[in-house]
């Protein structure tokens, strides 16, 4: 029975259903406080509290990412954003990648990505300095790092885990690091095949949870979930559709519009992950509904929602059943 309930969960993911109309409890979200840029791209969206923060890119912005945080009106409908935060003032950042990360004390802490420096945030927008890094020069690392740290997540004070990759294209892992030691230690490495072993095909997002100390990935181009603890051993595979991925297409600069796109966007909560999943190619997401998946720990879902009008790029969830997302020009409000 359980094998039977897997495979009819897998035939709904096959592929994206047409959005016909917006669900009747989306709520768009009106801006005030701080005006935001032109936006073309959200690279992370995280909810504490009452308070939204979100990473982004602008147009022209050459790859640059802003941080900022805005407080959620529920009643009003209205998110009230803050200034840039780590803004130096004269074009100049604290950091050019910064990437907030739940403290153990339910404060935020920020990590530049692409140095790995550790930062408090004070007075709203201030980034300061800790003198603490998840990885650096100095560090004592099991093989060498790409200097870019991903989906990182805070186990303990002085813990963290995080995606590393190894330079020029090579394969990714899952990645613990004691910032007291400088010591960086494997955990899992991150593959669908052993065959396809660059990071490029296992693209995808790691999440952590505190609760339940285990880990989970989710993989973008294959309809794949993985379950492990912190000793990388596998708690669980989840297949959540058909194998769509074409390896051929590896050779193409432009692969990831040529393949379907399965979990997109993952958040960890205290017992259980919401899942956003495409089952659609990159150009298809404007005009198809996703579907949002609510999965506990053991891998497996408990509850769904079809009725997210298209398109969703990316959200945000708090514990009581709120979602904040983006479409891609603006942010909606919905339950699950």
């Amino acid at each position: 029975m359980k094998n039977l309930i897997i495979f009819i969960f897998a035939l709904t993911l096959t592929s994206c259903s047409v959005n016909a109309q917006q669900s009747a409890d989306a709520q768009k979200l009106t801006l005030t406080g701080d005006t935001l840029p032109a936006i073309s791209h959200i690279n992370d969206m995280k909810i504490t509290g009452d308070t939204l923060w979100f990473v982004y890119e602008t147009e022209g912005g050459y790859g640059q990412r802003f941080l900022r945080r805005a407080i959620i009106d529920s009643k009003n409908h209205t998110l009230n954003v803050g200034s840039e935060m780590g803004h130096k003032g004269d074009g100049y950042y604290v950091s050019y990648m910064p990437y907030p990360v739940d403290n153990c004390d339910n404060t935020r802490l920020v990590v530049s990505q692409d140095d790995g420096e550790i930062y408090r945030v004070e007075n709203d927008s201030v980034l300061s300095r800790t003198k603490k890094y998840i990885f650096s020069d100095g560090s004592s690392l099991p093989f060498p790092l790409s200097q870019y740290a991903q989906d990182v997540s805070m186990v303990s004070p002085d813990e963290f885990v995080f995606i590393g990759r190894e330079p020029n294209g090579g394969a990714q892992y899952a990645l613990k690091a004691n910032i007291a030691t400088a010591r960086v230690d494997t955990i899992r490495r991150i593959e669908i095949y052993p065959e396809l072993a660059s990071w490029m095909p296992n693209a995808g997002k790691l999440v952590y949870s505190k609760t339940h100390g285990n880990l989970l990935f989710a993989y973008r181009y294959h309809p794949v979930i993985d379950i492990f603890g912190m000793d990388g051993k596998l708690i669980r595979r989840v297949p959540v559709g058909d194998d769509t991925f074409n390896p051929k297409t590896l050779s193409d600069a432009d692969f990831e519009t040529l393949n379907p796109l399965h979990v997109v966007d993952v958040i960890a909560m205290s017992d259980f992950t919401y899942i956003l999943y495409w089952g659609c190619v990159y150009d298809e997401a404007k005009s198809v509904s996703p579907m949002l998946y609510k999965m506990d720990w053991k891998g497996d879902i408990v509850e769904s929602k079809d009725s997210i009008p298209a398109p969703v790029y990316k959200f945000a969830a708090n514990g009581s059943g709120g979602i904040i997302w983006w479409d891609g020009n603006a942010f909606f409000m919905t339950t699950i």
